[in-house]
Parts: C-alpha cells; sequence; structure tokens
C-alpha cells in the first residue's frame, strides 16, 4: 500500500493505492494523525487506486470521521471502485462519512460549491 497527500483549496487529499489492510493501519492512522491538527480540518480519502480494504480500515475510517467531527472538520471519501462501494454500502459507511463516486463529484460538491 502507497499513501501520499496534497493540499487543495484547504482541503488534505490523502490518495491510498493497493491494498487497506490491518499491517497498514499504523501508516494511515499516522498520516490521519499529523492531517487532523489545527482547527477545522478537512480531509479528503481517494479511493481511486484501493483494490481492497478490510474491516480494521473501516473501523478506523469511522474512528476518524468521529474525531474529525469533533474538532469541527469535514471528512469525505471519493472515487472507490464497484467492489469497495458495495462493501461500504453493506456497513452503511455513508451515514458516517460523505462518499462521492468520482474526483469529479467531490469537486462539484466540496472543493468548488459555488460552480
Amino acid at each position: 500500500m502507497n499513501i501520499s497527500t496534497k493540499k487543495q483549496n484547504g482541503w488534505s487529499i490523502v490518495s491510498i493505492s493497493g491494498r487497506m489492510v490491518v499491517r497498514e493501519i499504523k501508516n494511515v492512522r499516522k498520516v490521519f494523525e499529523s492531517l487532523e491538527k489545527g482547527p477545522n480540518p478537512h480531509i479528503a480519502i481517494d479511493f481511486s487506486k484501493t483494490v481492497y480494504i478490510d474491516s480494521s480500515s473501516i473501523t478506523l475510517l469511522i474512528n476518524f470521521q468521529k474525531r474529525i467531527w469533533k474538532a469541527r472538520g469535514t471528512f469525505a471519501g471519493y472515487g472507490a471502485n464497484k467492489d469497495i462501494m458495495d462493501i461500504f454500502d453493506l456497513v452503511s459507511l455513508g451515514e458516517f462519512i460523505d462518499l462521492y463516486k468520482s474526483r469529479a463529484e467531490f469537486e462539484k460538491v466540496l472543493l468548488n460549491p459555488a460552480k
């Protein structure tokens, strides 16, 4: 699994490629913890290159969403493939995290809401 981050319009975009699994959780957690500092953190996860996600990773996403919410921030995800979206739907992840089908949809709704 590879993790990269970038800033865009006040958002921290975290791209995760490969398999998001329990043995990688510490690396993902470190990235999230570094990004959640400061007031009103806005973090989005780019799942477009994620090929698999396990239950421990879903739990991590939910826990960080709660932390970001307490800090009055926003936590979202976009670009997951059909299999991962099916898993997200199965566990109702969309009730906790704003999920978007594509980067374009995410950008339209959250990065450029006035357009």
